[in-house]
């Protein structure tokens, strides 16, 4: 039976919901009318009696709109509006000051004026300034020698309105990334999961932990978005240089000072601050930031009612000095604690379609207790030598404590809806059809040590740039997995054995294990100009040796580019076979035990893509599209349960992915880059020898669209408004009772919008300014709604199975767990 969620209630518990979510509306209403109103009123009382009016117009005498106005040296500035005209009020100071012109597209203008006490006019003509978006610089690496490589915009993290605040969140609104849990770090990239992923601070490998079962229980992620000065992501096809994953790389630079600063921000979520500072000679250069983190006011938002108890904590600190103008060492430090505790009281979910309906109450005694803590040290010297050669060596220690413990007994009642809309019973309860407990049971623990030492190198001569490598891994995992249910149905056990209690399931296992891999790569770059047209060659590979399966794994990777003479179109064709070398969890059977003969999964993968820089009107837009195609031999087949994924340990499967990836990007007003992402995709794995054919993979998301947008208000530019959509169709998912992967159902889709809106009282822009609020040179207070159409989207399933007293047969019900639904945010975002 497809079951599709409706929700029904009687009328009573209608006027109920109805007067609980005017309320809501209504609270979420008077929230924005106060945050606009305190943020109308001014923050100086300084009085302002020199007035400045005029016209901004383009070369052909239409006005120009959102063209930005500011005054140096004075906290000014004001935007025209669409008829061009602006107004703007400055202290009658008698000095001389400089007024700047600036918008996207044209060639910015200043015009000097004297602060008298009189009234100017100052009309101005900006020249179009007609450009491409030039290739993005990181750190050494340029664009052109990893063409699937994708910059993404830094200071769009912090305007996101997304709950976690994270570089993932962000990460999730391009092509060809999805994830359907608004709780959740964890992102799928064209048909894969999340442990397909390869993630990298600063060329050290970030881990994730292996216990979580559920969003709720996931805190912070390693990376902080405060430090981050560059990042670069890639869907699929990167080059030798990065590691044995199959799916993506996400490759991020911390920030090196160039000055003193920091950032303080405050929310009902997220509270952050970091600290960043540069010696007077420029040689030593510190930062450092810490967050905190609190779901509990979201959590309420649930179907499960209980005392939430999220506590998120991390701090991280690189430091870097540099020895002499060719000799640099660092030490990049991190302390990540996630503890989540939750006591549930009861549940109320509804469930079903027009023709059946059902309603599911449960009452909760227990509790649970979740902990997971990492910490990470990596110490790395980095040596410039003569003749474009560089070295640099790191070594990285990360060890994971992880532990569950819960005892949580439920009694539910399960009942058939009135579904007749001519009935006065509408929505109440027909009959029973399963009364019942479950008790869950865990002490599980997890310890893990990973060491690592790396060398990089890199060769840099006339068109041509070698880089080659060489790492050395020891990967330690113990874990002790004390868990186990029982599932009663109106008196019996389910499974049912007649003179028998018996457990639904259960796992009881300790393991040890120690597994080391050696890694090498060469990578040759060569860039060919003639005629104004550069083609770009890059090749290499990796060789990987891993002790486990004592396997010698051969990874060629090739791509080709072409960026024409103009500079507005670029071409690329890239490849590679991809080993997968399996890490602790994907090693281990559901019952707890290691596979001993488990094997690297393999992807044979090719994408061909294009880049357009286009302009529209005087605006600069990037048009991106990739198609793909991936071969999939020696998988390992998996199923999701929430975010936790659990693998049959077995390399049993085939498969292929293929799909086609579009994103248009650019600044529809100055300062404020949108985008809208598109995502085609059919991702199949097939079990080998069991005559079913393909089917699809757990991770088949076939469309799944994302729009970024950024807007000023009218005739207010310092107000700001930032929308966020994503809507992705369901993934498949297979009852727990059955080992089948081809028998499953889909969820529905997964629809989201999340919108904010933002006040800016100071900008970086505007220098000087007297009193308190010269010390910042950014203060930004928002308010955010997430799940502004408050849509219970599923993320799950609990799986009910009922048994008639007479007959003793039994039938199942997939009972959806539903994601958060609509709250509200505040933020207040300080730099200096």
């Amino acid at each position: 039976m497809r079951i599709q969620k409706k929700t029904v209630t009687s009328r009573k518990t209608i006027i109920s919901v109805l007067s609980k979510t005017a309320h809501k509306a209504s609270m979420t209403r008077i929230l924005i009318i106060l945050f606009f109103i305190a943020a109308s009123l001014p923050l100086s009382g300084q009085e302002k009696n020199t007035f400045i009016r005029g016209r901004v117009s383009d070369t052909s005498g239409n006005p120009l709109e959102l063209v930005n106005i500011g005054i140096k040296g004075l906290n000014a500035g004001t935007f025209t509006r669409d008829t061009g005209l602006y107004e703007l009020e400055v202290p009658a100071s008698g000095k001389e000051y400089t007024l700047v012109f600036s918008r996207i597209g044209f060639l910015s203008r200043e015009q000097i004026f004297t602060a008298d006490p009189d009234s100017l006019t100052i009309n101005i003509i900006m020249e179009p300034d007609i450009t491409r978006l030039g290739d993005v610089i990181v750190t050494r690496y340029k664009q052109k020698e990893a063409p699937t490589l994708r910059v993404i915009p830094v200071k769009d993290i912090n305007l996101l309105p997304s709950v976690s605040g994270s570089v993932e969140q962000l990460l999730v609104s391009m092509p060809g990334v999805n994830s359907r849990n608004e709780l959740s770090n964890q992102y799928n990239v064209r048909g894969g999961n999340y442990d397909e992923n390869l993630v990298y601070v600063n060329d050290i490998q970030v881990y994730h932990p292996v216990l979580i079962k559920s969003g709720q229980q996931e805190g912070l992620s390693f990376i902080n978005p405060d430090l981050v000065g560059n990042i670069r992501f890639s869907a699929g096809g990167f080059n030798a240089s990065f590691g044995d994953r199959m799916s993506s790389v996400l490759d991020l630079r911390y920030r090196e000072p160039s000055e003193t600063g920091g950032s303080l921000k405050t929310g009902l979520l997220l509270n952050s601050a970091h600290v960043e500072t540069v010696s007077g000679n420029g040689t030593l250069k510190f930062i450092s930031g810490a967050r905190y983190k609190s779901t509990r006011l979201l959590l309420q938002t649930l179907d499960t009612k209980g005392n939430y108890s999220p506590d998120f904590f991390d701090i991280q600190s690189l430091l870097s000095y540099d020895i002499s103008e060719q000799l640099k060492v660092s030490i990049l430090g991190n302390y990540n604690s996630n503890n989540f505790s939750f006591t549930p009281e009861s549940r109320r979910s509804s469930f079903g379609n027009l023709s059946e309906a059902y309603q599911l109450y449960v009452l909760y005694a227990g509790s649970e207790t979740d902990s997971y803590n990492s910490y990470n040290l990596a110490f790395s010297l980095d040596y410039e030598s003569d003749y474009g050669m560089n070295h640099k060596f790191i070594a990285h220690h990360y060890k994971a404590s992880e532990s569950e413990t819960y005892d949580i007994r439920a009694y539910y009642s399960l009942n058939l809806l009135d579904q007749n809309l001519g009935s006065e019973n509408l929505g109440d309860s027909l009959m029973n059809v399963g009364t019942g407990s479950w008790l869950n049971h865990a002490r599980n623990v997890l310890k893990m040590n990973n060491y690592t030492i790396n060398y990089k190198g890199r060769w840099e001569h006339s068109n041509n740039i070698l880089g080659w490598g060489l790492k050395y891994n020891i990967e330690t995992a113990g874990d002790r997995i004390r868990e186990w249910e029982k599932i009663d149905s109106a008196g019996y056990s389910v499974p049912y054995s007649p003179g028998e209690l018996t457990l639904s399931s259960s796992t009881f296992n300790d393991t040890a294990i120690t597994t080391n891999k050696l890694e090498a790569y060469i990578i040759d770059n060569f860039t060919l100009n003639a005629g104004g047209h550069s083609l770009i060659f890059t090749g290499g590979a990796r060789i990987t040796h891993w002790s486990f399966s004592n396997e010698l794994l051969f990874s060629p990777r090739l791509s080709l580019a072409w960026h024409t003479a103009s500079g507005n179109s670029r071409y690329f064709l890239s490849g590679g076979i991809y080993y997968q070398p399996p890490y602790y969890r994907e090693m281990r059977y559901p019952s707890g035990d290691i596979n001993p003969g488990i094997k690297s999964q393999r992807s044979e993968h090719i994408v061909l893509g294009t880049e357009q820089d286009l302009v529209i009107g005087n605006t600069p837009f990037r048009f991106t599209g990739e198609v793909y195609y991936k071969n999939l031999e020696n998988v390992i087949p998996y199923k999701y349960d929430n975010v936790r994924i659990i693998y049959a340990a077995e390399n049993i499967a085939v498969g292929f992915v293929r799909g086609v990836d579009l994103r248009l990007n650019g600044e529809f007003v100055p300062d404020a880059e949108s985008w809208i992402s598109l995502s085609l995709m059919d991702a199949r794995h097939d079990i080998v020898g069991d005559d079913h054919g393909y089917y699809p993979a757990p991770s088949d998301t076939r469309f799944s669209a994302n729009i970024f947008f950024q807007d000023y208000f009218p005739s207010y530019p310092s107000y700001r408004a930032h929308i966020n959509i994503h809507f992705s169709t369901g993934i498949p998912v297979s009852s727990p009772f059955t080992d089948n992967y081809d028998s499953y159902r889909r969820m529905p889709s997964y629809r989201r919008v999340d919108i904010g809106f933002t006040k800016i009282f100071k900008s970086k822009y505007y220098l000087g300014n007297s009193g308190f609020l010269s010390f910042f040179d950014e203060i930004i207070a928002g308010v955010e709604i997430f799940n502004l159409l408050d849509i219970r989207n599923t993320i799950s399933y609990n799986w009910l199975t009922t048994v008639n007293n007479l007959s003793n047969e039994s039938r199942q019900y997939a009972v959806p767990n539903y994601l958060t639904g609509r709250s509200a945010n505040f933020k207040l975002m300080l730099s200096f």
